[in-house]
C-alpha cells in the first residue's frame, strides 16, 4: 500500500500480517455457553453470536447476560419459565445467583429501588 507525504513523496508501507503471530481469537471451551458475555475471554460479535446460538440453540436457553444488560432470544413459542414456582425461585436471590432470567432482573430493580 502506498502513502503520500505533505512533500508529494511517496512511501511504500508494509502492512502484511504474519498469521501465526496473530493471537488466538477463540474462547477456550471451559467458556462455551457461558451465561454471561463480559465472562468471555475475546469478546466480539462472532464470539457473542456463537455463545447466543450455543446457548439458545443447543441448551434452549433464551437469557444471557451481558454484564448488568439481559439479552434475551425470541423463541417464538410458549416456554414455562414464567409460573409461580420460578417468581417464587428467583425472589430474594442476587442477579447473578441463579441463570439469567427477566425474574432475576426484576428483583435486582426491586431490591435497589427498596434501597
Amino acid at each position: 500500500m502506498s502513502c503520500s507525504e505533505e512533500e508529494g513523496e511517496r512511501q511504500e508501507l508494509d502492512y502484511s500480517v504474519d498469521p501465526e503471530s496473530l493471537p488466538p481469537l477463540r474462547n477456550p471451551d471451559i467458556l462455551v455457553g457461558e451465561n454471561d458475555l463480559t465472562a468471555l475471554s475475546y469478546l466480539h460479535e462472532p464470539a457473542v453470536l456463537h455463545n447466543l446460538r450455543i446457548r439458545f440453540a443447543e441448551s434452549k436457553l433464551i437469557y444471557t447476560y451481558s454484564g448488568i444488560i439481559l439479552v434475551a432470544m425470541n423463541p417464538y413459542k410458549q416456554l414455562p419459565i414464567y409460573g409461580d414456582a420460578i417468581i417464587h425461585a428467583y425472589s430474594g436471590q442476587n442477579m447473578g445467583d441463579m441463570d439469567p432470567h427477566i425474574f432475576a432482573v426484576a428483583e435486582e430493580a426491586y431490591k435497589q429501588m427498596v434501597r
